[in-house]
């Protein structure tokens, strides 16, 4: 059973894609190469971003593009309301290093909250976003697998490795042993077979020398399956024993987010979570400090935001605080140099978390309001505004940023951001208007694809909507 506390943390790992269509109306530079067709006959259709062509949302035409070329497909797992899928988007994946892998694979970025990807997301199940897919085109098999944000260095790494291993498949040759049972892993997971998957990645951890390129990512991987398996001890076990040979990545941090979630574990060995706290402040201190970690300023405020949390729940709370100072500021200097709208609001949400953990929400509406403005397709910057004034007792208005983020939301995200004009209308004390919200509510859960659908969800919302034609209770006599 998970704590409350362990659900938001999971949220928060969550909460790590690639936006790519309509550049121009997010800001998008010329530079860029948005919008430039690079390919024709069985490839038209992906355009060029930075030195990658990436198709759009259309699985079919990449895997007939990759299935023509006999190139693997390179598959890119985002949403727009996730702030280290925009933080991918306009640094490593644009990175000009990249250009020599232009040719040697299909590349494809997928919109998880589309319901037209519905098909696609249940094909390869996410832990977190963004996640990253190297696919065989002959079968669809899964060839490598990436949780999270990666350095471009690291991103290099997980394409040759894919290619090695698709190449290996089709060729009929021998791959190396390491890589062998790391694919054994992915496959396993895009399975949901958490135990083999954390059986392949321990035995590839066990028998990796140290100095493995990848043994900081098949960590990340390894300890994300004892979670998903609901095997805290183990999870609790591994985080103590191999949290020091995760590096300086933002892999470290992952680790360790996945590590916290297993000691906020209601069946965590108390002595076990604490020690785990104290190893993440102990391993995310000199990382934020350190000005050479190949971090983005996405990574790094999340290691920041991370190390806030642990040592909070330690009781550190004026250590905890000046974290969450050091923070806001280093977020406002970010937006501030941002090149583009929508690069600047890969921060919105870490500066709104951390403002309202600080008390000071309504210091960072202006900020939003622009956002909003800037990017006004965008479903996500007025949801974040509308979740700010909410958490600062302003429902009056946050009522109108909650309509507007549910009028331009999509998929099962839509769900979430109905639910948030649900808690508006109650704090508002509008009975109308929260019967209007919660009907808006079933209608959205109704309509999503068999592949998103959530039936326990339906069924709450359809009892709650219904406990709202009940008459009221009496008042309670007084004697």
């Amino acid at each position: 059973m998970r704590t409350a506390a362990a659900a938001l943390l999971s949220f928060s790992l969550a909460l790590v894609g690639c936006k790519k269509s309509g550049d121009e109306a997010k800001g998008g530079s010329a530079a860029s190469g948005a919008g430039v067709a690079s390919a024709t006959g069985p490839c038209t259709g992906a355009e060029a971003h930075g030195p990658l062509a990436w198709f759009e949302d259309d699985y079919a035409a990449a895997l007939a593009c990759a299935k023509a070329t006999r190139r693997p497909l390179v598959i890119d797992m985002w949403a727009p309301w996730c702030h280290t899928c925009i933080a991918m988007q306009t640094t490593v994946l644009r990175d000009a290093s990249l250009a020599p892998f232009a040719d040697r694979f299909v590349f494809l970025a997928v919109d998880t909250d589309r319901e037209k990807n519905a098909a696609v997301v249940a094909k390869l199940p996410l832990q977190n976003w963004p996640t990253f897919f190297v696919l065989s085109p002959d079968d669809e098999s899964v060839q490598e697998r990436w949780l999270g944000a990666a350095s471009v260095e690291q991103f290099r790494t997980l394409l040759k490795d894919g290619e090695a291993a698709y190449l290996a498949a089709r060729d009929g040759a021998a791959l190396d042993p390491l890589l062998a049972k790391l694919r054994a892993g992915n496959q396993a997971a895009t399975r949901k077979d958490w135990a083999a998957a954390a059986g392949a990645w321990s035995e590839v951890i066990a028998s990796a020398p140290a100095n493995w390129p990848r043994r900081s990512d098949v960590l990340v991987s390894l300890v994300s399956a004892h979670w998903k398996a609901d095997d805290v001890p183990a999870c609790l076990d591994l985080a103590l024993a191999r949290a020091g040979e995760t590096g300086n990545t933002a892999n470290a941090t992952d680790f360790l987010v996945w590590s916290l979630m297993c000691a906020g574990d209601e069946a965590a060995d108390p002595a076990k979570a604490r020690a785990v706290r104290e190893l993440a402040v102990a391993r995310l201190t000199p990382l934020v400090d350190d000005p050479a970690a190949p971090l983005s300023i996405d990574d790094r405020a999340d290691a920041m935001m991370n190390l806030r949390n642990a040592l909070d729940a330690l009781g550190k709370q004026d250590e905890a605080k000046a974290m969450a100072e050091r923070s806001l500021a280093y977020l406002a200097d970010a937006a501030a140099k941002a090149p583009d709208a929508w690069a600047a609001s890969t921060h919105n949400w870490p500066r709104a978390e951390v403002h309202v953990w600080l008390g000071r929400g309504l210091e960072l509406v202006p900020a939003l309001e622009k956002s909003a403005a800037d990017l006004p397709t965008e479903y996500d910057p007025p949801y974040r505004l509308a979740w700010v004034l909410m958490k600062s007792g302003e429902p009056e208005k946050a009522k109108p940023w909650a309509e507007k983020a549910v009028s331009l939301a999509y998929g099962a995200r839509k769900v979430r951001i109905v639910g948030l004009l649900i808690e508006v209308e109650k704090a508002r004390g509008d009975r109308a208007g929260e019967k209007v919200a919660r009907e808006q509510l079933v209608k959205v859960l109704e309509s999503l694809p068999p592949e998103q659908a959530q039936p326990e969800a339906l069924a709450k919302a359809k009892a709650e909507l219904a406990a709202m034609d009940e008459p009221a209770a009496p008042p309670a006599a007084v004697n």
